[in-house]
């Protein structure tokens, strides 16, 4: 995600958490959401419903980048 993804990792911090900055990487993925880091900076980014498999996961963050563009 970090690596393929930057772009949408970046749109996650700033249009959905109201983050400043670039460089934002996923550190960390859990059944409620996903944390994000920057230059020591975190931020809790909350899936809309629980994800119990990888496949959910992925399909909240197509979800939230979706929403992250509009």
């Amino acid at each position: 995600m970090n690596e393929h993804h930057a772009d949408a990792v970046a749109d996650y911090a700033r249009r959905l958490l109201g983050r400043a900055g670039g460089d934002w990487r996923i550190t960390g993925i859990d059944p409620e959401g996903a944390d994000l880091q920057r230059e020591g900076e975190t931020a809790r980014l909350d899936f809309p419903a629980p994800v119990l498999t990888p496949a959910a996961a992925r399909a909240a963050l197509v979800e939230l980048a979706q929403k992250a563009q509009k």
